[in-house]
């Protein structure tokens, strides 16, 4: 029970962190820069938060493992790659299409390699669950028009991709054969990773129009806080990973995760929750509870 308990204030910490980005996207953009720079910020204040929380609880000492900071790494390339992506799916596209194949590949491929390559027991109930928030986030984000056979490719190696950093994250949890770094450390290191990484593609681009030193101070609070909130998330993820299977914890933060960003969206930013929406959301609340 207590594994779930913390795999719900994960999926509410994650609603809060989504909030947050929106706001930031509301103020500043959505254009590469300005969520390069989003990340690298971030990035950089998750590590000195988790840091900072690593060194009370264990000391002030950096832990390093050359395994953790190599999965580290490869998770925040596969997100920088297919953040790139999706900026392309965007500008061709639209929102609900790109974020149905992000989310549905982060919730998929996990599962499968679950059953697969981790030998996880299989469940008639579970796997029902997943074709029901598979068939929630479609119904929430479904495409109005046919997407054109290149869009598909972009939209798979998302899937794809998203579903990787996923993976990535389990395996490194459950790993007991090589030397690893803790939770908390490893949370610090994806931080540290994510920032390099985007402070490196920062740095192959045009600069473009600062923002006003007010405003850039307000963003730097922003940014804080979803440091905070999407670090502590991820850490309680990692955890959660720990003890429960990727064919469990993978489809509850999707479904979770679902379910409360649109809750947020209708407290926070006054969104108008339509029929399609609302049977997604009910779905994924469906689906979410075949796995508890």
């Amino acid at each position: 029970m207590t594994d779930y308990l913390m795999l719900l204030t994960a999926v509410l910490l994650l609603a809060g962190d989504f909030s947050i980005n929106k706001l930031y996207q509301k103020k500043v953009g959505a254009d590469a820069r300005a969520v390069l720079l989003f990340n690298c910020i971030n990035g950089l204040l998750t590590a000195g938060i988790f840091f900072v929380i690593n060194g009370i609880l264990n000391g002030f000492s950096f832990e390093f493992h050359w395994y953790s900071f190599l999965m580290a790494a490869s998770m925040a390339l596969f997100g920088l790659s297919y953040n790139f992506i999706g900026f392309r799916m965007l500008r061709d596209g639209n929102m609900a299409s790109y974020t149905l194949f992000l989310m549905t590949g982060g919730m998929v491929l996990p599962y499968v390699v679950g059953l697969i390559g981790l030998n996880e027991p299989f469940s008639v109930l579970r796997t029902l669950g997943l074709g029901v928030i598979f068939a929630g986030v479609f119904s929430a984000n479904a495409p109005k028009t046919r997407p054109s056979s290149k869009y598909m490719l972009m939209g798979g190696a998302v899937f794809v991709l998203n579903g990787l950093v996923s993976t990535v994250s389990k395996l490194h949890q459950i790993e007991n054969t090589i030397p690893t770094v803790s939770s908390a450390s490893f949370v610090m290191l994806s931080g540290l990773a994510r920032s390099i990484c985007c402070a490196l593609a920062l740095a192959f681009m045009k600069k473009g129009a600062e923002t006003g030193a007010a405003k850039r101070n307000m963003l730097v609070y922003l940014i804080a806080v979803s440091a905070l909130f999407g670090g502590v998330s991820y850490l309680l993820q990692l955890v959660g990973a720990k003890s429960l299977p990727a064919t469990v914890l993978y489809p509850i933060i999707t479904g979770g995760s679902i379910i409360f960003s649109a809750l947020a969206g209708r407290v926070f930013f006054k969104e108008r929750i339509g029929k399609q929406t609302l049977i997604g959301i009910a779905l994924c609340f469906l689906g979410t509870c075949m796995f508890l």
